[in-house]
C-alpha cells in the first residue's frame, strides 16, 4: 500500500479530540529545543513498515540511508560516501562511509543487504515493500517464487555494497533515500515498538530518548551521526494533539514551534486569518486529489459518461472556495514538482464539452437521460474532503441535471471499497514516496494493481512505461507524457488539483528542510 493510504489521516481527528494537559518541557534561553505536533502516533519505528507522513518524519529523524533528497528535489549523498553505475545502468556499487549505531557499533553493508532481504521475505508485513522490486528478483522473492540468496543485493565487505536491478532504473537513487531501503541493526529483523523503552539503535541525526503512544515522543542529539557537526538541535520534542485547533492554539500561545503540513494540519477555518496576517507558509508537494471511476461498473464504463463528469468539474471553484490555500489545479495525475512542464491535459471547465459528452454517452448506452441512473460518489470522512464532495455534487447536478447521492464513510471503510472496486465514482488523494514522475504512472501499469483503484489498463500505456525505462532523460520525457497524455484521453480519474503543505512556524526556527514529497527533516535546524 502506497503512503497515500495513509497521508489521509492528517484531515482526521484519529481518536477523540486531545483536551489533556501536555506538559511541555522547554530548554532555558540559548538552548536548541524545539517543539513540534503530530497528528497522531507513528505507526511504527521500523523504516521498511510504515508509509505514512508521521512515521516517515520519524524515521528522517533516527535513521539515515544511502543517500538523501533535498528540498530542491536533488539527491545527495548520505552514507554512500560514492556509487558507481555500470553502463547498462542495471547494476550499482555503493562505497559507505564509515559510521556508527547510537552505540558506537559500526553501521556496515552488511546491515543494508540484511535489511533489504529481510523485508522481501514473504513472512514479513511491510505497505513499502514494492519499492524494493526494481532490485533483481525482489518481486520474485516476495511472492515465495524464489530464495532471498537470489535477491540482487550483496555485501561485498563492510563499506562496500552491489545491488543488481532487473532492469534499468532511472529514479534509483531517489528510491534509495526513502525509508524502506534504511539500514536496521540486528542482522535485518523486526524493529520491535518502543513504548516505554529508550535502548532503540539508530543511525540518523537523533536517537530516542522517550516514547509515549498518544502523548509525546522526544528524540535527543546522536553523538555518533557520521555528520554530527551539521546537527544544531539538542532535542525534538513532538506531542501527540489529535485536535487541529488545540494544536494551533499552543503555537499561537509559544508552546510549539511547528503546525502544520502533513504531520499536523491547520484547521481548515484558520487558513484565511494566518493568510491575511502573513503568518501562513506553504510550498508545493507531490499530492494529487482526485476522483476515480470504476471503468469496469455501469455507466463509468463509457468513455463519454466519463468525460461528461470531467468537463463539468470547475476546478478553479473548488480551489478558490474549498481548499482556500494555495493549491493548484491539476493539468494532470502528475504533479507539477515532479516534471519541469505543466502542461494541461485535462481542460478547463467546460459546460458544452459535458453537455455534449454526455448525450453521445447516453445513446451508447442505449438509454434515455431520465433512465440515467442515480450515481453514488464515496468519499472519507472528513470536514474537508466532505466539502469537495458537496461541491462537485453540485456542480454534476447543474451542468448535466443528474442525481449524485454521497457516501461519506471512515477511512479504512472507504478504502476498501476502492480496493475491492466496489464503488461507481470515488474520492482519494495520493502523494508520491520517490522523486519522479513514475511514482504517479506506475499506479496505472495494471488493472490489477493495488492503488489502481479505477481497474483501468491499456496494453499501449503499459508499453509506454516499459519502454521509458531504458532511455535517456529526454525521450523518456516525452515517452512518460505520451503515457499521461493517454490517462486524459480514457479518462480514468478526475484530477483535480495538486496540494501544497501549509504551515506555521517560530521565527527563530531556521534550517527546516521540506522535501518535495512533504517530508520535514531536522537535521539542519536550528533556533536563532
Amino acid at each position: 500500500m502506497l503512503r497515500h493510504f495513509f497521508w489521509i489521516l492528517i484531515f482526521l481527528a484519529v481518536v477523540s479530540s486531545c483536551e489533556k494537559s501536555h506538559q511541555l518541557r522547554f530548554g532555558k534561553k540559548g538552548s536548541q529545543v524545539i517543539h513540534i505536533n503530530f497528528i497522531y502516533s507513528p505507526f511504527t519505528i521500523d523504516p521498511r513498515k510504515g508509509t505514512d507522513p508521521v512515521t516517515t518524519v520519524t524515521n528522517y529523524m533516527l535513521y539515515e540511508g544511502l543517500t538523501r533528497l533535498e528540498p530542491d528535489g536533488t539527491v545527495s549523498p548520505a552514507l554512500a560516501e560514492r556509487v558507481k553505475i555500470s553502463k547498462d545502468r542495471k547494476k550499482y556499487i555503493f562505497f559507505l562511509r564509515k559510521s556508527m549505531w547510537s552505540d558506537g557499533s559500526p553501521v556496515t553493508a552488511y546491515h543494508f543487504e540484511a535489511a533489504w532481504k529481510k523485508a522481501l521475505s514473504p513472512e514479513f508485513s511491510s505497505r513499502a515493500a514494492h519499492l524494493l522490486f526494481p532490485i533483481n528478483n525482489a518481486e520474485e522473492a516476495k511472492m515465495g517464487k524464489c530464495s532471498l540468496d537470489e535477491v540482487g543485493v550483496e555485501a561485498i565487505d563492510e563499506l562496500t555494497l552491489l545491488v543488481r536491478l532487473k532492469r534499468p532504473t532511472p529514479y534509483f537513487l531517489e528510491l534509495t533515500a526513502y525509508p524502506t531501503y534504511f539500514p536496521v541493526p540486528h542482522n535485518g529483523d523486526e524493529v520491535l515498538h518502543p513504548n516505554q523503552q529508550n535502548d532503540l539503535l539508530t543511525n540518523g541525526p537523533f536517537s530516542l530518548a522517550s516514547w509515549r503512544d498518544d502523548d509525546e515522543i522526544v528524540t535527543v542529539k546522536n553523538p555518533y551521526y557520521w555528520n554530527a557537526d551539521e546537527v544544531k538541535l539538542d532535542e525534538v520534542h513532538a506531542t501527540i494533539i489529535t485536535d487541529e485547533a488545540t494544536a494551533l492554539k499552543l503555537f499561537d500561545q509559544g508552546d510549539l514551534d511547528y503546525v502544520g503540513g502533513l504531520v499536523s494540519p491547520l484547521p481548515l477555518d484558520a487558513i484565511a486569518t494566518l493568510k491575511k496576517t502573513h503568518r501562513l507558509r506553504q510550498r508545493p508537494i507531490a499530492g494529487t486529489t482526485f476522483s476515480t471511476f470504476n471503468v469496469n461498473k455501469f455507466p463509468f464504463n463509457n468513455l463519454h459518461i466519463r468525460k461528461a463528469f470531467a468537463y463539468a468539474v470547475d476546478k478553479e471553484e473548488i480551489i478558490d472556495n474549498i481548499s482556500q490555500m494555495f493549491d493548484d489545479m491539476a493539468t494532470g495525475p502528475v504533479p507539477h514538482v515532479l516534471k519541469n512542464t505543466a502542461i494541461s491535459l485535462y481542460k478547463e471547465y467546460n459546460r458544452e464539452a459535458a453537455v455534449h459528452h454526455f448525450e453521445m454517452g447516453l445513446q451508447e448506452l442505449g438509454i434515455t437521460r431520465e433512465e440515467f441512473p442515480t450515481v453514488t460518489y464515496s468519499y472519507f470522512s472528513s470536514e474537508l474532503q466532505r466539502n469537495l464532495a458537496l461541491a462537485l455534487q453540485s456542480q454534476w447536478k447543474e451542468t448535466l441535471g443528474i442525481v449524485v447521492e454521497l457516501d461519506g464513510k471512515e477511512l479504512k471503510s472507504h478504502l476498501a471499497k476502492l480496493h475491492n472496486h466496489k464503488f461507481q465514482i470515488g474520492q482519494m488523494a495520493w502523494i508520491g514516496q520517490y522523486h519522479d514522475r513514475m511514482c504517479f504512472l506506475e499506479r496505472f501499469a495494471s488493472k490489477n494493481g493495488y492503488c489502481n483503484y479505477s481497474g483501468w489498463e491499456n496494453f499501449h500505456y503499459q508499453r509506454l512505461i516499459e519502454d521509458s525505462f531504458y532511455k535517456g532523460n529526454g525521450d523518456r520525457a516525452l515517452l512518460l507524457e505520451e503515457a499521461e497524455q493517454m490517462i486524459k484521453d480514457e479518462m480514468p480519474i478526475i484530477p483535480l488539483y495538486h496540494f501544497h503543505a501549509v504551515y506555521v512556524k517560530n521565527p527563530r526556527l531556521h534550517g527546516l528542510a521540506i522535501s518535495p514529497m512533504g517530508d520535514i527533516q531536522f537535521h539542519r535546524a536550528y533556533l536563532q
